[in-house]
Parts: structure tokens; sequence; C-alpha cells
């Protein structure tokens, strides 16, 4: 009897050893749950007609979903005209015969909160073309359909969509379809923010790249020679979000950034304004590579910081060659020596000793003096 009593004793505290750890461990360790929708709230304004010609935005707020622990993600808006999302605006644009007509639109902004707002101008240029309306053929309102979509950042979860609200909107048939200009600028610490640099679109898409010296915190903005409308992290939002009122420096270390800035260095500046992101690439270092090593090498060129260019002096290059960055291939220039362009045609030297100037900027300013 003893025996039995220690035996059942001991199993017991085995036991109870057992859960304790288990317990321990989901409490440590919280298993990611897998919601299916959330709640978008019907705003107060949902029967009243709202004139897309005359009004700036349209807020909606909107519920977390239930993961079973908080968990960051990144919310969208989408309208429909008729509430079934099946054919966006954007596939419909890359249809070139103009057949296909879109039923849905998703608006570009990323939100992390619970509460965003459309755009008017945006969603009256998405309305007329899912409306597809001959000439005064439009009517007067318009109930659209609106949902939100939510994705977790890095943890596997798929995106998952909103309950449906209906507003009313009057069509505004005079809105110019939205257009992004050529040029953003860059402005910051590392010029005493003196100086703006230019950031360029080449498909006026509102998608920005540039290649500059950074040394802390930095801005951008609409305008060479003003302040009005400019951008700066969103201090309310992730890292890499933008926003013109109440931002912050980006690259600033503080409360809802990494705990260090990058360092002063060369980067590629990368904006994306009808997102409302930026993200900065360190350009550790850009070299030469070519046949005449079997594309196997790199010759390293250095900084030169009074100059704005990279540089190097040397005899190895010959035939056929290209310039990289990092080391790798995801960033790199080819083409003319007047006009270098990402992923371009290989270039050709005739050997010798030269001295190698590489002026990398913004795409249509890239370029190669060779002395």
């Amino acid at each position: 009897m003893k025996t039995i009593f220690k035996s059942t004793i001991l199993l017991a505290v085995v036991g109870l050893s057992l859960f304790t750890s288990c317990k321990d461990d989901n409490d440590s360790n919280p298993v990611l749950g897998q919601p299916t929708t959330f709640v978008l709230n019907t705003p107060a304004y949902s029967t009243v007609p709202v004139d897309l010609a005359t009004s700036t935005e349209i807020p909606f707020t909107w519920s977390s979903p239930n993961y079973g622990f908080p968990v960051e993600a990144d919310f969208q808006l989408e309208a429909s005209i008729d509430g079934n999302f099946t054919v966006s605006v954007e596939e419909a644009d890359a249809d070139e015969t103009g057949a296909t007509i879109p039923n849905y639109v998703v608006l570009p902004t990323v939100f992390t909160g619970g509460k965003g707002a459309i755009p008017c101008n945006i969603l009256a240029d998405a309305l007329n073309k899912m409306g597809n309306w001959e000439e005064g053929k439009a009517p007067a309102t318009q109930t659209m359909v609106i949902r939100a979509s939510a994705k977790t950042k890095n943890t596997g979860a798929v995106a998952i969509y909103s309950n449906t609200v209906n507003i009313v909107v009057v069509p505004n048939l005079q809105v110019a379809p939205v257009t992004y200009p050529e040029f953003i600028y860059e402005i910051g610490n590392e010029s005493e923010w003196k100086t703006s640099h230019e950031l360029r679109s080449p498909a006026l898409d509102g998608i920005y790249q540039g290649f500059y010296w950074l040394d802390g915190g930095f801005k951008f903005k609409p305008n060479a020679d003003n302040w009005d409308g400019d951008w700066g992290q969103d201090p309310a939002g992730a890292y890499g979000t933008l926003v013109v009122d109440g931002e912050e420096d980006c690259n600033d270390p503080g409360k809802s950034f990494p705990d260090e800035a990058q360092p002063a260095g060369f980067y590629q500046v990368n904006v994306n304004i009808v997102e409302m992101t930026w993200n900065i690439v360190p350009i550790t270092n850009i070299s030469i590579i070519g046949g005449f090593n079997d594309w196997a090498g790199d010759v390293e060129m250095t900084y030169n910081a009074d100059g704005g260019y990279w540089e190097c002096t040397t005899s190895e290059v010959t035939g056929e060659y290209k310039f990289r960055a990092n080391h790798d291939w995801a960033i790199n220039w080819g083409g003319s020596e007047d006009n270098l362009e990402q992923d371009g045609a290989n270039l050709n030297s005739d050997g010798g000793t030269h001295t190698y100037k590489l002026y990398i900027s913004y795409a249509g300013n890239h370029k190669v003096v060779i002395e």
C-alpha cells in the first residue's frame, strides 16, 4: 500500500508539473489564431450623399481582428460599385483593349490603426471607370459598397475581409485622372537642411527613387524651393510610413522607430506617395565587374564625398563590364556611359589604365566619366 500511495503521489506531481509547463508555454508562446472576418463600422453619414467634387476624403473606422493576442496588421479599404469585388480597376487598366470594365478599386493607402479615409478624387476617378457612363447618363447619386482588408505582418496568416457597409456619393465626372509629378525631393541633415535632392518617378506612378549620402534625419517634399506639403515619418504609424501633418524626421530613433538610426552612408532612397511609405537601402560598396575576370570578381570603388561620385583608377577593366552595388545584381547599372540604367546592357572598355568616376543620383541622371 505504501508503494502504491507513493507512486500515486509521484504521478500526480509529474502531471501537475506537465500541466504547469504546458500552461507556461502557452502563455509565453501563444498560438496565432485565424479569424475569418472583422468589423467595419457603419459611418453615421452612410445615408447622407457625399459630394465627391466638394469633399476631400471619406473617413472610416474598424475593429482589430481577433488573432488570439495583439498582432500588428496592415489595413486597406476597397470600394465597389456593385458589391462583387471581382474585377479591380488595376486589372481593367492593364487591358489595353479597354473591354474590361472594373467593379471595385483597392484604395492605395495602407493603414496600421483602426481608422482610415478614402481620398475623394481617387474614389471619383475609380467610380467613373466602374460606372462607364455615357455622356449625360451618370446618376445623381450612387451607392458604393465598402469593405476593409487586414493582413498581418510576418505571421503567415492569410488576408481577411470585413463586413461591407454602404455609403451614398454624388459622382464627379469632371475629376481629373490621378497623376503624379516626375520629381519629389529629399532634404536633410546631410546638407544641414539646405539642399533638395531629386527623387524621380520615371513611370509617373508616384513611386520615386534616388541615391544619396545621408547622415541623420531627413524628410521629403513636393517642391525643391519650398516646404509646402512636405512628408515625414508618421509618429503614430509603423516605421516607414509617411504623413503630412504632425510628421517627424525620417531615420531618427524614437517612440515608433528602431532603437538606432541608420548610420551615415550612401543609400538607395525609395518613396511611394501612393501608399505613403518610404525606405532606404544601404549601399555599402559599388564595384566594377565584367568579362575581364569571367564576371567572378569586383574592382572596388570608393566614394568621393567632395565630388559626389564613386571612383577608382585601374588597368584591370577591359572588354565588357558593368557597375553593381553591394556585390550583388539586385542593383546594377549598364547601358551607355552618359546614361546608365538599372539592368542596362554591358558597357565596353578598350583596356588600359583609366580613372572611372561614377555619378549615381536618379534614373536618367546616372553616368560614368572615364579619364
